[in-house]
């Protein structure tokens, strides 16, 4: 039988996954129609974390931050596509540490 604490993490990290996914719908969204591209999705893991303790939280914020980097990532040199892949990364991680927060996990 899964304890609360393991059903709690699995929610987490699928919910993880599709913050960071609607991350990238938003700025797929507002790219220009010829540079359009199919949203891309990641998952972060943290089975091989231990949560309860500041090491493991820390180790999660950081591949949360990493996820949000590479799923937001949009290749333009210009001052608009890097105003939208910064935008898209500090939403992506914001979203996806608000869910996390809401599941118990208290990241950096």
């Amino acid at each position: 039988m899964l304890t609360t604490s393991t059903n709690t993490f699995r929610n987490v990290l699928g919910t993880i996954g599709t913050v960071i996914c609607a991350g990238v719908c938003l700025v797929a969204a507002t790219a220009p129609a010829q540079a359009a591209e199919a949203p891309r999705a990641t998952t972060v893991s943290y089975v091989d974390l231990n949560l309860a303790n500041d090491q493991g939280r820390d180790t999660l914020d950081a591949r949360i931050k990493a996820a949000a980097r590479s799923v937001c990532a949009n290749g333009g040199g210009d001052l608009r596509a890097r105003t939208g892949q910064a935008r898209c990364i500090r939403e992506a991680i914001s979203q996806a540490r608000m869910t996390a927060f809401s599941h118990g996990f208290q990241g950096r």
